[in-house]
C-alpha cells in the first residue's frame, strides 16, 4: 500500500505548480457594462429634447410678452378714445345747457303780471289759514311742492292741503267738511300751463269763506315765491 502513496504526492505538487492554476487569482481586464453604456446613452438623448424643449418654451415666452404689451398698447389708445370721446361729449353738452339757458333767459325776460283783482293783501290779517282747494294743468305735483315750499311756515297763515297730488306735502289726510267755510279761512286754487318750451302761464285764484273771490292774477314767466306772495305776506310785483 505504501508504493501508491510517492506518485499521488508527486501528482499533487505537480498540479499545485502548474501555471493554469494561478492564473484565476490574477485580475481580469475590466470589460464594458452594457448596461452602464445604455444608460449613458439613454441620459445624453433625454437630454437633447429637454434643450429643445427649453428654446420652445422661450420662445413662447417671447411671443405671448410680445402679445400683452400689444393688448396694453390697445388697451392704452382705446381709453384715450373714450377720453376723447367723452370730453366731446362734456363740450356739446355744455354748450348745449348754454344755448338752452340763453334761450330761456331771453323768455323769461318777458314777464308780465296781470292782477285782476286785490281785496287780499291789504286785509291779510283777517285770515288766519289757507286751503289749497285745487292744482290742476300741467306739472300739478311741482305746482303742490312749491306752494307748499313757500307757505309753509311763512306768514300769519296756516298752510292747509288735504290734496292726494303729492302726498309728501299733504298736511291733513281727511278735513271737516265745514273747514273751509269758517270765518278766517281762504281757499286757494292754481292752474297751470305751457306758453312754449321755456315759458309758463299761471292763474291765481282767491276766495274768502263765503266763496267770494278776493284775489284773481294771471302771471306769465313769473316764479311761485313772487305769485304766492299776497299770501306770504311779502312784498308783490
Amino acid at each position: 500500500m505504501m508504493r501508491f502513496q510517492f506518485p499521488l504526492a508527486l501528482f499533487a505538487a505537480a498540479v499545485m505548480t502548474s501555471p493554469s492554476f494561478a492564473q484565476p487569482t490574477l485580475e481580469r481586464p475590466n470589460a464594458p457594462d452594457p448596461a452602464s453604456a445604455c444608460l449613458g446613452e439613454c441620459e445624453q438623448h433625454d437630454c437633447e429634447p429637454s434643450r429643445e424643449a427649453r428654446r420652445m418654451m422661450d420662445a413662447e415666452a417671447r411671443l405671448l410678452e410680445a402679445n400683452a404689451r400689444r393688448a396694453q398698447a390697445a388697451t392704452r389708445t382705446l381709453q384715450a378714445q373714450r377720453a376723447l370721446i367723452r370730453e366731446e361729449q362734456e363740450r356739446v353738452r355744455a354748450n348745449k345747457q348754454a344755448i338752452l339757458s340763453e334761450a330761456k333767459q331771453r323768455e323769461w325776460e318777458h314777464r308780465r303780471a296781470d292782477v285782476k283783482l286785490d281785496n287780499l293783501t291789504d286785509r291779510l290779517h283777517d285770515y288766519r289759514a289757507v286751503v289749497l282747494t285745487s292744482v290742476t294743468g300741467v306739472h300739478p305735483k311741482q305746482s303742490v311742492a312749491q306752494a307748499a315750499e313757500i307757505l309753509s311756515g311763512q306768514g300769519n297763515l296756516e298752510f292747509v292741503n288735504p290734496l292726494k297730488i303729492k302726498r309728501k306735502y299733504r298736511t291733513h289726510r281727511k278735513l271737516a267738511p265745514d273747514f273751509v267755510y269758517r270765518h278766517g279761512v281762504l281757499r286757494a286754487t292754481l292752474h297751470r300751463e305751457t306758453l312754449n318750451e321755456y315759458g309758463r302761464f299761471v292763474h291765481l285764484v282767491i276766495r274768502d269763506h263765503n266763496g267770494k273771490v278776493v284775489y284773481d292774477a294771471r302771471y306769465e314767466n313769473v316764479h311761485f315765491a313772487e305769485m304766492l306772495a299776497p299770501l306770504s305776506g311779502t312784498a308783490t310785483l
